[in-house]
């Protein structure tokens, strides 16, 4: 199955936001800018309920805004959480909200957000 997000260079106004410490999962939505999901460090199995949280009000409660799904600060994600991030693309493209997917150098997925049919391999 095609995903329609794209792994290009943000084509909508966003400022990534550190956060200190460990692993995170952040929420971010300003005026007049996309609504930001941002991973940040380890996020491992248990982030999982809350990285589907956030992913989850991203999509239902700030559509139709477009949705930035922001892996540059995350260092790996447990299957799960990729898990989660696939199924929000998916409910995306059916309620036709954008969704951009900004990657570092490295995937935190391991591969995942990459499979056959997957997200583009562009950075």
């Amino acid at each position: 199955m095609q995903h329609p997000a794209d792994t290009s260079e943000a084509k909508v106004p966003y400022e990534r936001s550190p956060v200190p410490g460990g692993g995170a999962v952040t929420l971010l939505h300003a005026p007049a800018s996309p609504v930001a999901v941002q991973f940040d460090g380890e996020i491992d199995a248990s982030w999982a309920a809350q990285a589907q949280r956030r992913l989850v009000e991203a999509l239902l409660h700030h559509r139709p805004d477009p949705i930035v799904i922001d892996l540059r600060g995350a260092t790996r994600l447990d299957p799960r959480v990729v898990g989660a991030i696939l199924a929000t693309i998916d409910s995306a493209g059916d309620l036709d909200v954008p969704v951009q997917v900004l990657m570092g150098a490295a995937d935190p997925s391991g591969g995942l957000l990459r499979p056959a049919g997957g997200l583009p391999a562009q950075r």
